[in-house]
């Protein structure tokens, strides 16, 4: 649920318990009240009948001297009164003093008040009251009103005003805390939870595993977007950092790439700028060799450039719409030539007739990346395999049969690339940084680094990235190495 949605509930059900709890206690004091009533009624009229019985005597309703009510004075006492009116409303006893005389300013009671609720014993907080007329020969001479007090009643006062004040503390300390332990689960654990996330990450700790349930209300989700926000932001940390590596590694790399040839040229120029005897041959040679030296120098910084680039988040290559078949047939035909040369047996297979958007010249250079690397490690009569498959074509012959089951998983909607070639296979640690600048596989056979800038298949994979593809690369012992590009089709 919604925490406002919740917050709103509870509210309102702070607001109505209390109400409800209060006419529930009033409820069960009236229903208690009422039943005490009946029984004390019942008790009473045994009780008033032989005082009413004593009251009905006619000869006590006139004016008379108080000797005249003496045999009333044995009824009085602290818990019952009596007085007898007139039908006048004059008052002639009470059991509280003397008979009244009738010229002295007797106390009278209004007519309406005294003929009000004759016959009916009127119960209230305090007392019983029961009022009767009496009456001779047919007519009204007087009437009687009996006022008891409730002893019983008002001795359970202060133990009733015990048990509603007990009862309304209890309620309000479990009400209390029933509202706390919902606002601490709801509330405040997430937000201490929070908190703590939040000053272990500023501290730069790892979060501990203590990760509460799922929440469906807005602590729950503010919990995760913050989860969401602070891996995002170790994993861009942690791609900085990367960066800040590969940078670091390339420039040591670069710098130490770059020293050599500049030790040759610096070499060479400083022969031919001595003035040193040399045979038109060898300045031809001195030539060659310093403006070999400035080429591998300037693809380097090309290289570097290039890769730099592709990097670049604001990097927008004008994409094309080309036919699949034509385009590639014409890219793989270029190589022919290259291997027949080098004395490689080359495979080339197109099977593929949708429409693609690529930048030509970039995927010529991703293509160009992968078979030169291919070649570099391809011995004299070696096979190379290359191959562009669409996703519903079958693969080809030639591609190592392990992989085949891997490769159509990775290919599941998209065409892929694939240069295969023959050699020594490239071991599992180097192979998971294979695509890293400067990181290249070492030539057992030769014991030195096979390529040249070293950046040729890391450029390779970004290119593949900026088209929305993949690149991936396998190696088996006694089999060969495998590079395979994935490109979306339209």
């Amino acid at each position: 649920m919604k925490l406002k949605y919740w917050l709103m509930i509870a509210f309102l059900i702070v607001m109505l318990l209390p109400v409800a709890a209060g006419w529930a206690l009033i409820s069960l004091y009236n229903y208690h009240s009422d039943q005490r009533s009946v029984a004390e009624y019942i008790e009473l009229s045994g009780r008033l009948a032989p005082i009413e019985q004593r009251l009905s005597d006619p000869g006590l309703y006139r004016l008379q001297s108080s000797d005249a009510y003496a045999s009333l004075s044995g009824l009085a006492s602290d818990q019952l009164n009596v007085d007898l009116y007139l039908p006048s409303g004059i008052r002639v006893y009470t059991s509280g003093g003397d008979a009244l005389s009738a010229g002295a300013g007797a106390y009278t009671v209004r007519g309406s008040e005294l003929y009000r609720n004759l016959y009916d014993m009127q119960i209230r907080h305090r007392t019983f009251t029961l009022k009767k007329p009496v009456w001779e020969k047919g007519e009204l001479i007087g009437i009687y009103e009996i006022t008891m007090l409730r002893r019983e009643w008002l001795e359970g006062i202060s133990i009733r005003t015990t048990w509603v004040i007990g009862f309304a503390g209890v309620f309000f300390i479990l009400l209390y805390g029933t509202v706390l332990w919902l606002l601490s689960r709801k509330l405040f654990r997430p937000m201490r939870h929070l908190m703590d996330r939040m000053h272990a990450f500023a501290r730069g700790e790892i979060p501990m595993d203590d990760v509460p349930a799922a929440r469906r209300d807005e602590m729950g989700m503010l919990l995760e977007q913050f989860d969401a926000m602070q891996e995002k932001v170790r994993q861009t940390q942690t791609e900085v950092e990367k960066e800040q590596k590969e940078k670091e590694l390339m420039v040591a790399s670069l710098s130490h790439d770059l020293k050599t040839p500049l030790m040759s040229i610096s070499a060479y120029a400083e022969a031919l700028s001595v003035g040193t005897p040399l045979e038109p041959s060898e300045r031809r040679d001195y030539r060659d060799v310093l403006f070999g030296n400035v080429n591998r120098m300037k693809h380097m910084i090309g290289e570097l450039e290039m890769y730099t680039a592709l990097g670049s988040s604001e990097l927008e290559m004008a994409m094309v719409e080309v036919e699949g078949e034509e385009f590639f047939d014409m890219l793989l035909g270029s190589y022919g030539g290259l291997v027949e040369h080098g004395q490689i047996d080359v495979k080339t297979v197109v099977r593929t007739d949708r429409l693609y958007r690529l930048h030509p010249e970039q995927l010529m250079r991703l293509t160009d990346n992968l078979i030169n690397n291919a070649l570099r490690h391809t011995s004299t009569n070696g096979v190379v395999g290359l191959g562009v498959i669409a996703s519903d074509q079958q693969l080809p012959e030639w591609i190592i049969s392990t992989l085949v089951l891997e490769l159509d998983n990775f290919r599941t909607g998209s065409t892929l690339i694939l240069v295969q070639n023959e050699g020594p296979a490239i071991p599992e640690e180097q192979l998971n940084r294979i695509f890293e600048p400067y990181v290249q596989h070492q030539n057992q056979e030769e014991k030195a680094y096979a390529g040249s800038s070293g950046l040729g298949l890391s450029i390779a994979k970004r290119i593949a990235i900026k088209h929305g593809g993949e690149m991936r690369m396998w190696s088996a012992e006694g089999l060969g190495t495998l590079a395979a590009c994935r490109l979306p089709e339209m």
